[in-house]
């Protein structure tokens, strides 16, 4: 089998994998947790900060103290969201997360502008947000 025919075939496996129904519903699985959450802040008109991460991730867990102090600093002007991929597996699928930390960006119309993988400081992450003071 050729390389292209494995492609289109693995092509044609993941389209008919994401139309995919609940146990014989007619309606589509529903999106996991984080997918939502992600979904919403984004649609909210704010800048948005997904991160990706894991409880037993020591540089997540220190990314999470980062964040907290963001979120708090940053209320009503962003937002923040932090997924634990061990818990919503799907959503790191969703955003074909690789490594953790991993943080996603998105602008104030819901774009996404940047990813990185690790970790950040606070003021890395309120200037990627967009929002750093001259």
């Amino acid at each position: 089998m050729s390389a292209k025919s494995v492609c289109r075939q693995l092509a044609l496996v993941l389209l008919t994998a994401s139309s995919l129904t609940a146990c014989g519903a007619d309606t589509p699985i529903p999106p996991s947790p984080g997918v939502k959450l992600v979904a919403n802040a984004t649609a909210s008109g704010l800048p948005t900060i997904a991160e990706f991460g894991a409880t037993t991730c020591a540089s997540c867990r220190e990314m999470k103290i980062v964040l907290d102090s963001v979120a708090r600093n940053m209320a009503g002007k962003a937002h923040v969201l932090v997924i634990d991929v061990s818990k919503d597996y799907e959503a790191a699928q969703a955003f074909r997360i690789q490594m953790i930390p991993t943080q996603i960006f998105f602008d104030a119309r819901g774009k996404e502008v940047g990813r990185h993988m690790g970790k950040l400081s606070e003021t890395e992450v309120i200037t990627r947000l967009g929002l750093a003071t001259p």
